[in-house]
């Protein structure tokens, strides 16, 4: 094309772009903003291609990739692969625009064809001519890279001392810019330092594209990873944009890269479809202190697009500032420092970031604390800030960004906490139009608010004092004698500046003390958390106060209740922004007639000044302690009421025949050096022991008597924790000659000596009514029941024991049956030995049963409890079941006793193995009973006692007995599985599947399915033929005739002589061998096409068959009747052989099977 033409081009397509934009700001328009925005995207691209020079001739062109690229991108690696694409053969086009020497930076139709032809040549898959990751690494196999291109963001590594310079790989893409954006990126450069650290003192940036210097409104430079401004342009000319500062733009450190991104306000005069990039051409525009400059040059950015709009316009962002207080004192939190709002116009506005700048005299880093912008509607704007820099900014982001819509205004109000700069100011400002960064949300371009924001001036003046109740305070008792009593707490905070106080006045107020307060406290003083006392301590209060039970800081007879006084100052100093906890101490004199004390202080008046301001600034206020009440029952006993009545046993050793709780109040902890008990006036006992909190104390006394008192000493005093308590049980053997005399209580407290932890005063027991604890006034212990016989044991049958099952040759671990018993009233039972039978039968002859089951264990909560029992003894012992005369009998010895609590229960689970086929010790289809026989089976004594515990339950004749186990040599299970079948509107069919079931072998040995007996449930239907079908073969399942058998209601009456057909039960006879291990899926077929189907309301048969026992089975079949043996027998769900022995059920509880309901 020549120049003249190509101009043409070039000058029409900017008239279209231009007539676009027209069409898109008139209202009358039909398209959208994002058509037109699409369109206007299209026609730039063309408009690159037109102005893109003469690239590399015919040779293929080494690139470098570091982006996917695809339909729509643009860019010089767009370039560089169309120049390698038309010098491999792959041609972009045969002449114009994209054709060798006229390659362009868009990614368009040709270019993706080419692509296309490229990756089907190359075996790259799918070739679609999206240039990805896998066709970059087959190019870089067949052509190879070579770093260096504008678009490709590789950096040259740099020589010693020396600094790289290259476009970073994640610079800005071309794009259409709104003319008036601002903070716009143009692009991103890497800047990597060799072996020492580089400073970078001006760059130099060289324009390019159809504008001018006047298109551009200022240009900045910022950190490309963090976001933080870098500097401003210093100069502009001829094209040239400067950034120089002769201290350094930025540092590079040693063998660091750091990342610089350029960012643009465009001016709002730019014209339409100029366009402008921005690139450093040559090293000699990296100014540094490096040894070398090296890198690719000219490393330009992509170029921008600039487009006019008017429908919308640009949004623009308002700003008034709104004034706000000019003084504030040192320490305030929460103040609000300035405010102002924001107006958006045109489109909504995005707030991203705001930058405030302090530069005012107060120290920014040091002064204010927790700064936050907070919306007048309460949305806060970005984080909180604990600080500002040293630099006195601070910089808020917001993500996601903040929107103000169109038209409307926020106010933005600054918060924070100033802690310090008496006499200095504080001044916030947004002092650059940059330092809001916002955005266009209908363009997505930066806008620049209006101007900048000077908020109000606050002075900051003299600080503060505050002092509250500290929440440590003391509550609850104290004591008399207590000394060094701390009796309240106080929180001391400075805001501001360091504070001195001069004096503290405080008051004294007791409940019921004497005039003269010399009776009742002494040595007062005050003290802080920093190990400082506060003045002196006052020896000794008023001895004669204006009010009775008060004493403050203005008594006529001194001296008065302060620390210091307004001429004698205090001079205490508290750090700025520091708290102290102060502590008011005093001895509470054992002469106090006092029922209550507190401690308060009293309101100062100008007791504090500030050290900076020099003012003095106030008055401390008053402050109310907690009431303490000074406890006069602080040592007490009683008796503990979480051990209640109960039994003992004569002979029971260490029995428990009391127990009682002692207690000290919160004023303080009491030591307790004897116990004094007084026995009763029956007192079968000997071997008396106290033991507090489970700790022996004291001596055992041997030898008792009635009606004795008795003190225990114990080796160190036993401590009452303040506050806190103690258990005290008495223990004791019962003698064997001791009798029931019904519920007595044998103990009680008759005294004890102890002094307080802290103040070693004696204390004196009293009981819950304050009374004092003597020989006379005691505190009794429990009632308990002696009992000269152990009760009774009773056992049964668990809950949880199995329900009958059948177990296979070789199991190990089989629950055989769980046991309940049942504890006596008396006293815990201790099982010693327990003897257990199994009932063991043969179906052929029942005197020659075998055990079956070896390695019996006894289980208790899941434990096992010695011993194991190998093998049973034969037994034909007369106490077992008159039907049965044959048994085995396990006898179990616990060296450990099994115990049974008192007034409880205990489960006993019995487990064993059965022994295995080949042994020989097992008899196939065997039933076996395990059952305590008799009371002669279990040996139970009382706990703690030689009593024997009589057993109820087992009686001989009935026995206690678990559930029937059926030993077999293998085991056969059915079911029946779901899913299979619809069960709502099912289709009638001659042929219909109405039902499967699937029947398993026990891996142990195959069995043989001799009979199935299939019933029907549900209400009356019509007489149906049922076909038994092998799932897997399709043919009638074993000997059933395949003409299938007949299945209808009963009759009223059965014969057994008469071959009716009239039965819900069919039976039929498979005579099928199914492998060990196997499992084998039947399908039920049957002609349902007599029966009736759901119309509207009115609904269908219903039909349900199922595997279970029967009394009634026979039907007519081609080869005669089938049936039961005798119409009143039972015939077996399933009639099956296990290789030893016919005619076994399938296990009972499984019974019956059911296959889904159908509803037709």
């Amino acid at each position: 094309m020549s120049y003249i033409t190509k101009g043409k081009a070039v000058l029409f397509l900017s008239l279209a772009l231009a007539l676009a934009v027209t069409v898109w700001a008139s209202p009358a328009g039909a398209v959208t903003i994002d058509e037109l925005l699409a369109q206007i995207a299209q026609l730039q691209a063309q408009l690159l291609q037109l102005q893109g020079g003469a690239g590399a001739g015919a040779g293929a062109t080494a690139c470098s990739f570091t982006r996917s690229l695809y339909l729509g991108v643009s860019g010089a690696d767009v370039k560089c692969l169309q120049q390698y694409l038309n010098g491999a053969g792959y041609t972009v086009a045969a002449t114009g625009v994209g054709s060798a020497g006229n390659e362009t930076m868009y990614y368009g139709g040709l270019t993706k064809a080419a692509v296309a032809k490229w990756q089907a040549a190359n075996g790259v898959a799918p070739a679609v001519g999206y240039f990805g990751s896998i066709s970059q690494a087959k190019y870089s196999a067949v052509a190879g890279t070579t770093g260096g291109t504008t678009g490709g963001g590789v950096v040259t590594p740099p020589a010693a001392g020396g600094l790289s310079v290259g476009l970073a790989s994640d610079t800005p893409a071309a794009r259409t810019i709104v003319a008036g954006a601002a903070n716009m990126s143009f692009g991103k450069w890497s800047f990597t330092a060799g072996s020492g650290e580089v400073t970078v003192t001006t760059m130099k940036f060289t324009r390019s594209g159809i504008s001018s210097d006047a298109e551009l409104g200022s240009g900045y430079l910022y950190d490309a990873d963090s976001g933080e401004y870098i500097a401003q342009y210093t100069g502009l000319g001829s094209g040239v944009l400067s950034f120089t500062n002769s201290s350094g733009l930025f540092k590079v450190a040693a063998g660091a890269t750091k990342r610089v991104e350029l960012r643009v306000d465009v001016a709002s005069g730019a014209s339409n479809n100029h366009t402008m990039a921005w690139g450093l051409n040559a090293a000699a525009d990296v100014v540094s202190n490096a040894t070398s400059v090296s890198g690719t040059f000219p490393s330009s950015s992509n170029a921008m697009t600039f487009v006019t709009v008017t429908d919308p316009t640009i949004a623009t962002l308002t700003r008034v500032v709104i004034t706000t207080g000019s003084s504030v004192n040192a320490g305030t939190t929460g103040y609000l420092a300035g405010s102002f709002t924001l107006a958006s116009a045109g489109s909504a506005v995005l707030l991203d970031r705001i930058v405030l700048t302090q530069n005012g005299s107060l120290l920014s880093a040091t002064d204010l604390a927790n700064i936050k912008l907070v919306t007048t509607g309460g949305q806060q704007l970005g984080q909180v800030l604990p600080a500002l820099g040293s630099d006195g900014k601070g910089t808020f982001v917001m993500s996601p960004a903040y929107e103000v819509p169109a038209g409307q205004t926020i106010q933005v109000n600054v918060y924070a906490d100033v802690l310090g700069g008496v006499n200095r100011t504080l001044i916030l400002n947004v002092l650059n139009l940059r330092d809001i960064h916002a955005r266009d949300k209908t363009y997505n371009v930066g806008v620049n608010v209006s101007g900048t924001i000077t908020m109000t001036t606050t002075t900051i003046a003299a600080g503060t004092l505050t002092i509250t109740l500290n929440p440590s305070s003391p509550t609850g008792n104290i004591a008399l004698g207590q000394t060094n009593l701390t009796v309240a707490k106080f929180k001391v905070t400075s805001y501001g500046e360091q504070v001195k106080v001069l004096y503290v006045p405080f008051r004294i107020v007791m409940t019921g003390a004497a005039d003269d307060m010399t009776t009742e406290i002494d040595n007062i003083y005050l003290v802080d958390d920093a190990g400082n006392q506060i003045g002196s301590t006052i020896t000794a209060p008023s001895a004669n106060t204006d009010t009775t039970g008060t004493w403050d800081d203005t008594e006529t007879t001194n001296p008065d209740a302060t620390f210091g006084t307004s001429s004698s100052n205090l001079n205490y100093l508290i750090p700025a922004n520091t708290t102290r906890v102060w502590s008011l101490r005093l001895d509470l004199l054992t002469t106090s007639t006092a029922t209550d004390l507190a401690a308060n202080l009293q309101a100062g008046t100008d007791n504090y000044q500030g050290q900076i301001s020099l003012v003095s600034t106030g008055d401390t206020t008053a402050v109310t302690a907690n009431t303490l009440t000074i406890a006069s029952n602080v040592f007490q006993v009683k008796q503990n009421t979480a051990v209640g009545a109960g039994n003992l046993v004569k002979g029971q050793s260490g029995a428990r025949i009391g127990s009682f709780v002692m207690s000290a109040s919160s004023a303080e902890g009491i030591n307790v050096s004897t116990l004094t008990l007084t026995s009763s006036t029956t007192f079968p006992f000997a071997n008396l022991m106290v033991k507090i909190n489970g700790v022996q104390f004291g001596d055992i006394k041997g030898s008792t008597a009635a009606s004795t008192a008795y003190t225990f000493s114990g080796s160190s005093p036993a401590l009452i924790a303040a506050g806190s308590s103690i258990t005290v049980d008495v223990y004791a053997d019962i003698l064997s000659t001791a009798t029931n005399v019904g519920s007595y209580w044998y103990i009680d407290v008759q005294g004890a000596s102890a002094v307080g932890a802290t103040t070693a005063t004696s204390q004196t027991l009293k009981n819950t009514a304050g009374t004092t604890i003597s020989s006379s006034v005691v505190v009794k212990g429990q009632n308990y029941t002696i009992n000269v016989t152990g009760g009774t044991l009773t056992i049964t049958v668990d809950s949880a024991s199995p329900a009958a099952y059948q177990s296979v040759m070789g199991k190990t671990s089989q629950t055989l049956g769980i046991f309940r018993f049942a504890g006596s009233s008396v006293s815990d039972t201790n099982i010693t030995d327990l003897t257990v039978f199994n009932i063991s039968t043969s179906t052929g002859d029942p005197t020659n049963a075998k055990s079956n089951f070896s390695n019996l264990q006894w289980y208790k909560g899941g434990v096992a409890v010695a011993p194991v029992i190998i093998s049973g003894t034969a037994s034909t012992e007369n106490a077992l079941n008159s039907l049965v005369t044959y048994g085995y009998k396990y006898a179990f010895h616990f060296t450990s006793p099994i115990v049974v609590p008192q007034n409880g229960n205990a489960s006993l689970e019995l487990r064993g193995d059965v022994a295995d086929f080949a042994s020989g010790g097992a008899q196939s289809n065997s039933t076996n009973n395990f059952r305590i026989e008799s009371p002669a089976d279990v040996t139970a004594l009382s706990s703690g006692g030689s009593l024997a515990v009589g057993v109820s339950g087992p009686d001989h004749t009935s026995g206690i007995q678990a559930a029937t186990i059926t030993v077999l040599r293998t085991k056969l299970t059915v079911t029946a599985p779901t899913g299979l079948v619809t069960t709502t509107n099912h289709p009638r069919s001659a042929d219909d599947v109405i039902a499967y079931f699937d029947f398993t072998a026990d891996p142990a040995n195959s069995v043989i399915i001799n009979t199935v007996s299939l019933k029907r449930a549900g209400a009356t239907l019509p007489t149906l033929t049922i076909i038994l079908i092998d799932a897997d073969t399709g043919s009638a399942w074993g000997s059933t005739p395949a003409a299938g058998q007949i299945i209808a209601d009963p009759d009223s009456v059965f014969e057994a002589d008469v071959s009716t057909s009239g039965t819900s039960t069919v039976i039929f006879r498979p005579a099928y061998t199914l492998s060990s291990g196997a499992t084998k899926r039947v399908k039920v077929k049957a002609d349902t096409s007599t029966l009736t189907a759901t119309s509207g309301s009115t609904n269908g048969s219903v039909l349900q068959l199922y595997l279970g026992n029967t009394t009634k089975g026979e039907a007519t079949t081609p080869s005669g009747v089938i049936s039961c043996e005798h119409p009143d027998s039972l015939c077996n769900a399933l009639g099956w052989n296990d290789g030893t022995s016919g005619s076994i059920n399938l296990e009972a509880k499984g019974l019956p099977i059911y296959a889904p309901s159908i509803g037709y």
